[in-house]
């Protein structure tokens, strides 16, 4: 018995260790490729502090690592809905949450967007029965908390859409992150919630670091 447990506590130290590898390299690619879109493995590797050869195991190609960073923005997209979706919040409160979270993972993966593929690719364009955001939209329709007409599917999309747009915006310096967070927040409220009448303003907050949820492609991952 002694023995086994020994080999199980063995297994579990070894699979940390490699858990942990994987992270620092992620890490490092998200910080050099930020600065530098092209930079190579090595760069990564040597920035990670992980030996070389435990880099590829983990990411034989430099594809496989852009695909663990796409799969990373898809979890903090995940998370930005979580955390918008408490039961005590308005539509209006979700939707200001959403705007300035979407804002802030596009910035943090900013130089995914000009990988081809990054964008059209992204396993949420196409979101499954159960995805959050579109339970919750169901969900908030039936409550009478969202216009009435506009199906869930439809309004999945156009945040979908919108989103993509106002990172565009920040993208090309027409916005800062923060106005750009609060005016997509804004249009989404005025665009979806029940009894607008596109004068009124949502919540209109600042969007402070954290806010919404994640670590901040990114608004196409919605």
């Amino acid at each position: 018995m002694d023995n086994a447990s020994d080999l199980n506590a063995t297994e579990q130290g070894l699979r940390q260790d490699a858990r942990r590898n994987r992270e620092a390299v992620l890490a490092a690619a998200i910080r050099i490729l930020a600065a530098d879109p092209e930079a190579s493995m090595r760069q990564i590797a040597a920035e990670s502090g992980v030996a070389r050869v435990t880099v590829y195991r983990h990411f034989p190609t430099r594809e496989h690592l852009i695909q663990a960073l796409i799969d990373l923005v898809v979890d903090e997209e995940r998370a930005v809905v979580t955390k918008a979706i408490t039961p005590a919040a308005t539509a209006a409160e979700v939707f200001d949450r959403l705007g300035c979270g979407i804002i802030r993972v596009g910035e943090r993966y900013r130089f995914l967007d000009n990988r081809s593929g990054s964008v059209t690719e992204a396993p949420l364009r196409h979101p499954a029965a159960d995805e959050p955001l579109l339970v919750w939209l169901a969900e908030a329709a039936e409550r009478g908390e969202l216009r009435t007409g506009l199906p869930p599917e439809w309004m999945y999309a156009m945040i979908h859409g919108l989103g993509r747009a106002a990172n565009e915006e920040v993208l090309v310096g027409r916005r800062t992150a923060d106005e750009a967070g609060r005016l997509l927040a804004n249009t989404l409220t005025h665009a979806f919630v029940a009894g607008r009448d596109g004068s009124a303003t949502g919540p209109g907050g600042r969007c402070h670091p954290g806010a919404g949820g994640g670590s901040g492609i990114a608004a196409s991952a919605v």
